[in-house]
Order: C-alpha cells, then sequence, then structure tokens
C-alpha cells in the first residue's frame, strides 16, 4: 500500500510540472546549442566563436549567425552587436534582416500605422516621421541605429518571430 501511495504522489508531482507554463525564452542559463519553442528569444551570454556558427548577414552594428547554414529544418541563430556584450538567441528554419523601407511601405504608405504588434507599437515611437513614409534621409540614420530580425519557423511559412533592435538593445519581439 505504502508504495502505491508513494507512486501516486511521484505521478501528481510529475503532473503538475508537465502542466507549468514554458519558459518565455528570456534571459537564462540554457546551453548555446539548446534550441527554443518559436517566439522566444533568449540572451545567450555563454555563445562565443564558433558556437555562434557562421557569419550569415551584417546590418550596421548587427550580426546575424546560422549554427547550420543550408538546413532546412529549424536551429538557432544569434544576433550580436548589443550592447551587454550577450548574443540573442532564436530558433526557426530561416532568419534575415527586414528592410526598413519595405516596412515603411508596406506599414505606412497607406497615410498610417497600423499597430498589430508590439514590435509595430515600438517601431511607431522610435521613427519619428508622422504618420507617412519617412524620407529617405530619415531612413538612412534610422538604419544606423535600427534594425528588424524575421525568424520563420519553416520555410515559406507566413508566420514569423519579430525582433526589433534599436540603439543596440532589443526593444521588441512579437510573432507575426
Amino acid at each position: 500500500m505504502r508504495n502505491i501511495l508513494t507512486f501516486a504522489a511521484v505521478a501528481a508531482l510529475l503532473s503538475a510540472c508537465a502542466s507549468l507554463p514554458e519558459s518565455t525564452g528570456h534571459a537564462s542559463s540554457k546551453s548555446p546549442q539548446a534550441t527554443l519553442p518559436f517566439g522566444a528569444v533568449e540572451e545567450s551570454c555563454g555563445a562565443k566563436g564558433k558556437e555562434l556558427g557562421q557569419l550569415i548577414e551584417k546590418r550596421g552594428k548587427w550580426k546575424l549567425y546560422d549554427t547550420r547554414p543550408g538546413a532546412v529544418g529549424p536551429r538557432n541563430f544569434f544576433v550580436t552587436g548589443f550592447k551587454d556584450g550577450c548574443p540573442r538567441k532564436v530558433t526557426g528554419a530561416v532568419a534575415l534582416f527586414g528592410n526598413l523601407a519595405l516596412y515603411e511601405l508596406v506599414n505606412y504608405g497607406g497615410g498610417g500605422g497600423s499597430l498589430r504588434t508590439e514590435t509595430d507599437a515600438a517601431y511607431a515611437g522610435i521613427r519619428g516621421c508622422g504618420k507617412g513614409v519617412c524620407s529617405e534621409a530619415k531612413l538612412k540614420r534610422l538604419e544606423r541605429s535600427t534594425a528588424f530580425v524575421s525568424v520563420y519557423p519553416t520555410p515559406g511559412a507566413r508566420q514569423s518571430f519579430e525582433l526589433l533592435m534599436h540603439k543596440r538593445k532589443l526593444v521588441a519581439a512579437a510573432v507575426r
């Protein structure tokens, strides 16, 4: 009888642990190789050198690294260039820098920004161009301090996880 009660108690504890919410993916001590759920970002201060993977793109002070270039499945990507010196890790099948001019045209070309996500709202506060598309000169200034990274769970996916970085800080992240 005692064994049955012990087993039931252990089963209840394991069940309770399984029902806990997943980590939001922010600042943890997980290994640089551990993958994250889609839509999570993590400070990865321990990732350095070859652990970051291959540099695939650079935008101002920001650099994007791919841990398995050419692979089609989910893997880790790292973004460097943050003031604290810690790379940020995301997991997906495709990651790339967004184009601010295209973002402006899509979101402000019709006369006003539609604030659908946290990144849209944060960018609206950063851009300082009113309701219309930013001028070319303003965009050039913005591009020196601001960048988007879009991460896709699979090649060709419509849904993306978007990071907005400004002045060497991650200011917003949202699934679109």
